[in-house]
């Protein structure tokens, strides 16, 4: 079963690599208009040329609170770990991790919600990491 995606506009963070580049790729070759979104600006940028798409560095996390997207589709896909005895883990490490994983999602849902309900459609996925539901020693 193929899909047909031609004409919507995805925005895809963690896309530069991984599960969000595999999606990425995916929904451009479905004919989707891509954002690839990620820390990793240069990565990003080279796959967005490879595919098409427009590249956005997400490393901005402050700059999501007055934003608003046009996109059909959002995927939450950015997360990054750090392997750390807790006490030895560093408290701006541990709050850029929520800024990415819990404040930028909820900002990104936040500013493409209006634009879908105008258009009658959207969708959203989020995507965690089976450490959201199994411990490993360190991840904290």
């Amino acid at each position: 079963m193929s899909i047909d995606l031609s004409g919507r506009r995805a925005l895809v963070t963690g896309g530069a690599s991984g599960i969000g580049a595999a999606i990425a790729r995916a929904f451009a070759e479905a004919g989707a208009t891509v954002t690839v979104a990620d820390l990793n600006a240069e990565g990003a940028q080279t796959l967005a040329d490879e595919i098409g798409g427009r590249a956005w560095d997400l490393s901005d996390t402050a700059a999501l609170a007055d934003l608003r997207l046009d996109v059909d589709i959002l995927v939450n896909n950015a997360g990054i770990q750090h392997v750390s005895p807790i006490e030895d883990f560093a408290p701006e490490r541990f709050s850029f991790m929520l800024r990415l994983m819990l404040e930028a999602p909820f900002l990104l849902i936040r500013a493409a919600l209006p634009g879908m309900y105008e258009r009658g459609f959207g969708r959203m996925l989020n995507v965690s990491s089976v450490h959201g539901i199994r411990a490993s020693a360190y991840k904290s």
